[in-house]
C-alpha cells in the first residue's frame, strides 16, 4: 500500500467517523426532546431527576435518572398515562416499565422499599432501567 492510498483510507475513514457522529447527535438532539417532556409528564407522580451524565464520543451518550417515591406509584394512573402519551416513544419505555414495577407488589412483598429510581440512558440504543431501594 503507498502512502498515498493509506491517505486516502483515513480520509474515508474520517469522514465516516464524522458522518456517524453527526447522524448520532441529530438522534440525540431528539432524545433530548423527547427526555424533557417525559420528565414532565412524570412530575405528576413525585419524580424529578437525580443527576445528568454525559459521554461525547462517535456514538454519544447521555444518562440520567429519575427518582422518587415507589407508594406514589398508581398503576391505574400510569396506564392512563401510557394511553394518553403512546405517541411519546420514551415516555412509553418508561412508564410500561413503571408498570412492570408496579405489578410486583402483586407477587413480591416490597414493604420495605419505598425509593425508586429510574436510570436512563439517551444513547444508540436507548435503555431504561429501574431499581426499587
Amino acid at each position: 500500500m503507498t502512502l498515498d492510498n493509506l491517505r486516502k483510507k483515513v480520509a474515508t475513514a474520517t469522514d465516516k467517523v464524522i458522518n456517524l457522529t453527526l447522524e448520532s447527535s441529530q438522534e440525540i438532539t431528539e432524545a433530548i426532546k423527547e427526555y424533557k417532556e417525559a420528565v414532565e409528564s412524570l412530575k405528576a407522580f413525585g419524580l424529578t431527576v437525580g443527576k445528568i451524565h454525559v459521554a461525547a464520543s462517535p456514538l454519544p451518550e447521555i444518562s440520567t435518572t429519575i427518582k422518587g417515591s415507589f407508594n406514589d406509584l398508581d398503576e391505574k394512573r400510569l396506564s392512563e398515562l401510557l394511553e394518553a402519551k403512546k405517541d411519546q416513544k420514551l415516555l412509553t419505555a418508561i412508564l410500561s416499565a413503571l408498570l412492570m414495577v408496579t405489578k410486583l407488589r402483586e407477587v413480591v412483598d416490597l414493604a420495605g422499599l419505598r425509593n425508586i429510581v429510574i436510570q436512563i440512558s439517551l444513547g444508540i440504543p436507548p435503555r431504561i432501567i429501574v431499581d426499587i431501594e
